[in-house]
C-alpha cells in the first residue's frame, strides 16, 4: 500500500468523522455548535501545517539538525523527487482541512447571528 492511498483513507475517514461531528453539532447545539467546530478544525490543522518539517528527537540540538541535514543530502534524485511528492501531497490535504474549518466557522458563527439578531 503506497503512503498516497494510506493518507487518502486517513483523510476520507477524518471527511466521515468531521461531518458526522458537525451534524449532531447542528442537531443539538444549532449554528454556533458548528462555528466551535469550525474554528478546532482550524486551530489544529494550522498547528499540523506548522509542525509539518519539524524535527524529530527529545530535544533540538545542533547534532540531530545535522543529522537531518546529512540524511537528507545523501538521497537519491529518485528519493528526494518521491519524498517531495508526498510532502507536497500530505502539505495540500491539511491545507484542505484548514480551509475547510475555517469555512466551517465562518458558516457557523455567521449563522448563529442571522439567526440570533
Amino acid at each position: 500500500m503506497s503512503g498516497r492511498s494510506i493518507l487518502m483513507a486517513i483523510a476520507l475517514s477524518l471527511w466521515f468523522l468531521i461531518s458526522v461531528a458537525v451534524f449532531a453539532t447542528v442537531a443539538y447545539a444549532g449554528f454556533i455548535g458548528v462555528g466551535v467546530v469550525g474554528l478546532l478544525m482550524w486551530f489544529i490543522w494550522t498547528m499540523v501545517e506548522f509542525d509539518t518539517d519539524a524535527p524529530m528527537g527529545s530535544e533540538l540540538s545542533a547534532g540531530l539538525l545535522a543529522r537531518r541535514v546529512e540524511a537528507k543530502a545523501g538521497r537519491s534524485s529518485e528519493e528526494r523527487a518521491s519524498s517531495l511528492g508526498e510532502w507536497l501531497f500530505a502539505i495540500q490535504s491539511v491545507r484542505f482541512y484548514r480551509q475547510l474549518g475555517a469555512a466551517l466557522a465562518v458558516v457557523g458563527i455567521g449563522g448563529f447571528l442571522i439567526f440570533q439578531i
